[in-house]
């Protein structure tokens, strides 16, 4: 992976490690609708103005099929799947249970004929790091009962989760990352309005909530997607999936810190296996033809 790659998986892997925390406080107040139109309208408020000046949005508006798809598979609907799962879980197991993304994502690509991803490096930094994943769900269901039924929202969630970086690596590729940004959450917001209205609480938020509010919309929506978008066309769809195993863990590590949380024995074994496991995958070197893939999207 190259340094730019590096850095752009660093810095989603920690913005996108936010929005569990957050949302659970943003949920003490709104309904997961509001939120999800919050994050969305906020971030359009900051790209599209942006976006139509230089004219990436209008390029992109010529590929709005696919940014469609897009919006439904990795926000609109997972969005309000995963907010409404986490009214009746932990949020760092929800982001745990997102770990299924990149299992979910190598089915995809073997569906597709990728046959790049299936290298030893890569296999074994996914086994690795599920290891992990496994351990720290295990021992922690030990201790509470689990809602098969957020279990399942989650689930379906990371399933749009896999499948979005496809939609961008295969037919977003030429349009400018900002503008496919801007034009998806001012679809995501457009969905979402009317739930939304319908959903406004009778009284003024707390301020704990509005601050959330402005930071999931303009640092972990507008500013990580626009990483996101540059991410996958870095390093491709497949090594972008594993940003599920580094999210989750920076939800735990935030859980700890800001919401003290506790630092149970549980995270402190299977961390080291989730780093591990993230550092073989991301790092396995690409076979020729995923270059040449990339090179036909569209």
């Amino acid at each position: 992976m190259s340094r730019r790659g590096l850095f752009l998986f660093v810095a989603n892997s920690i913005i996108w490690g936010l929005p569990f925390w957050l949302t659970k406080i943003l949920l003490t107040e709104l309904d997961p609708s509001l939120i999800v139109f919050l994050r969305s309208g906020i971030a359009t408020l900051i790209l599209v103005p942006l976006t139509w000046r230089s004219g990436a949005l209008k390029k992109a508006i010529r590929q709005w099929p696919w940014v469609l798809v897009f919006a439904l598979a990795q926000i609109a609907i997972p969005w309000w799947l995963t907010g409404t799962a986490q009214k009746y879980l932990a949020s760092s197991f929800t982001g745990l249970l997102m770990t299924a993304i990149p299992i979910i994502g190598l089915f995809f690509a073997f569906v597709a004929g990728d046959q790049q991803i299936f290298s030893k490096r890569l296999t074994v930094g996914l086994v690795v790091g599920l290891c992990g994943v496994v351990l720290l769900i295990g021992l922690n269901g030990l201790q509470t009962s689990l809602n098969w039924g957020a279990i399942a929202m989650v689930l379906i969630a990371t399933s749009g989760f896999a499948y979005a970086p496809r939609v961008v690596s295969r037919h977003l590729q030429e349009v400018p990352s900002l503008g496919a940004v801007a034009l998806t959450v001012a679809m995501t917001a457009g969905i979402w309005f009317v739930p939304a209205a319908i959903s406004l609480p009778n009284h003024t938020p707390r301020a704990s909530v509005l601050i959330s509010a402005l930071i999931i919309g303009v640092v972990c929506t507008a500013l990580a997607f626009w990483n996101f978008f540059e991410l996958i066309k870095e390093i491709g769809p497949t090594k972008t999936t594993y940003l599920a195993f580094t999210n989750p863990m920076v939800a735990v590590l935030v859980g700890v810190v800001f919401a003290h949380e506790p630092l149970t024995l549980a995270i402190v074994c299977s961390l080291p296996l989730i780093i591990l496991g993230t550092y073989l995958s991301i790092s396995a070197r690409a076979k020729p033809r995923e270059s040449s893939d990339k090179s036909h999207a569209g």
